[in-house]
């Protein structure tokens, strides 16, 4: 099984404020309660007078109070000393958990931003539903740097729990979407839970970045053609294809299965890779390399910019740069393949 590799978030240290908040409102509690009982016991006060009694001596008020005896004065001495720290460390507390708070948040804000401000070549995934979740593991496997933009918070902490790197924020503005950096990234997936935002996500992004892979969800027939007017290189219905998936299993089910490289139906996989100029392979025909003797892998399709693609191409095509080649292989030769096509 392929090793997950997750995004983690940026965090402050973590604080412990919380916790010395409990611990010292709890002893508060017991000081009142402890000197409650010793006015109850020494000076015979009645429970509602002692609880008067020990109020009025933690917060150094005094009003109304009787003249005690030599224990009673020991008494309100202990309850002042205790119950006058305790209540002033309760309000540095409070303070230092607000000003904490704040300063997290400025630092978190100003780390995010820099980190975004450095992202080129990543994905965009819009929305966090039941797809987008699928999606965010899939990516995640693959290695792929990307950015999920979720509207709703409660969602964005999942994301956050999933080991995704989320942003807050409403994915049919422009101005989350150049705060994402669509300008610099490469695909853009919108699977938010409407035709209509999917629709504006697809306009906005393409008219931000001409060049970027816009890949949409349609869940009507009818946004099909909406989402590829506006802009939508890929558009997917669920339940289209998830029926014609369907009907294929039933149909063809081994077929299916080597195809989508389910665990024990075999280890090949379908990838395609862009050819680099000065590359190991550009420039050579594939009987020249001769890739399936090598590494087992077959060169099923090939596609060129501006063509539409060969399927099965043959021995005597040369490998130019920019080709994109469609390979079927074993899941650990892929990466010799993906080396080989690279810019030395």
């Amino acid at each position: 099984m392929r090793e997950r590799r997750r995004q983690r978030r940026f965090y402050l240290p973590r604080s412990h404020t919380g916790e010395m908040f409990v611990g010292t409102v709890a002893l508060l509690i017991i000081i009142v309660t402890g000197g409650t009982l010793c006015f109850e016991v020494f000076e015979h006060l009645s429970p509602l007078d002692a609880f008067y009694a020990t109020l009025n001596t933690v917060t150094t008020v005094g009003r109304g109070m009787r003249e005690f005896s030599t224990s009673g004065k020991l008494i309100s001495i202990a309850i002042m000393i205790l119950g006058t720290v305790t209540v002033m460390l309760v309000v540095a507390l409070i303070t230092r958990a607000v000003v904490e708070g704040q300063i997290r948040a400025i630092f978190g804000r100003r780390k995010m931003e820099r980190l975004l401000s450095k992202l080129e070549n990543h994905f965009l995934l819009c929305g966090y539903g039941r797809m987008g979740r699928v999606i965010a593991h899939e990516l995640a496997d693959a290695g792929v740097t990307f950015v999920v933009i979720e509207r709703d918070e409660t969602t964005v902490r999942q994301i956050d729990e999933d080991g995704f790197f989320g942003i807050c924020g409403d994915a049919t503005s422009d101005e989350v979407l150049i705060r994402c950096g669509v300008q610099r990234a490469r695909v853009l997936v919108a699977v938010t839970p409407t035709d209509a935002d999917n629709v504006f996500v697809t306009l906005s992004a393409r008219q931000l970045n001409p060049k970027i892979f816009i890949v949409a969800r349609a869940s009507q027939d009818s946004a099909i053609e909406k989402l590829k007017k506006a802009g939508a290189d890929r558009v997917f219905s669920p339940y289209r294809s998830g029926g014609i998936l369907m009907a294929q299993s039933a149909l063809r089910p081994n077929v299916v299965d080597f195809l989508a490289g389910v665990p024990g139906a075999g280890t090949y996989q379908i990838e395609e890779l862009r050819v680099e100029e000065g590359s190991a392979i550009c420039g050579k025909s594939l009987r020249d390399l001769n890739l399936s003797g090598t590494l087992n892998v077959i060169i099923v399709g090939l596609s060129r910019p501006g063509s539409p693609i060969v399927y099965n191409p043959a021995a005597d095509t040369v490998i130019s740069n920019d080709d994109i080649l469609i390979a079927l292989a074993p899941t650990g030769r892929l990466a010799q393949l993906a080396e080989m096509a690279a810019a030395r």
